[in-house]
């Protein structure tokens, strides 16, 4: 039984937040305008908040690395590339900065 009790837990933990955005959205129209932007933009700054300090730190020594990473995603990005070319010239400058190191 408490396995049962478990599973559903977890469920309901993973189901939950996917669920409620949905039925949210209903209302995000009905919101001022930069209340809105606001609320579109929460995402990408909680995923920034995530992922920034984890570039920095992850490799121990280099990290110079992780930053140039982060800063050749983010001028891809700002320019108006693609999300899949962002993430491959990241990938191909964290490697080739820590061939370098």
């Amino acid at each position: 039984m408490n396995k049962l009790v478990l599973i559903f837990s977890c469920a309901a933990a993973t189901l939950l937040p996917r669920i409620i955005p949905y039925f949210a959205s209903q209302y995000l129209a009905k919101l001022p305008r930069f209340i809105r932007k606001c609320m579109l933009l929460l995402p990408v700054a909680a995923l920034g908040a995530l992922i920034f300090p984890l570039a920095l730190t992850d490799f121990d020594a280099e990290w110079v690395a992780g930053l140039a990473g982060v800063v050749s995603a983010f001028l891809v990005s700002y320019f108006k590339g693609p999300m899949i070319v962002a993430i491959i010239v990241a990938l191909f400058m964290t490697t080739g900065v820590l061939m370098i190191l």
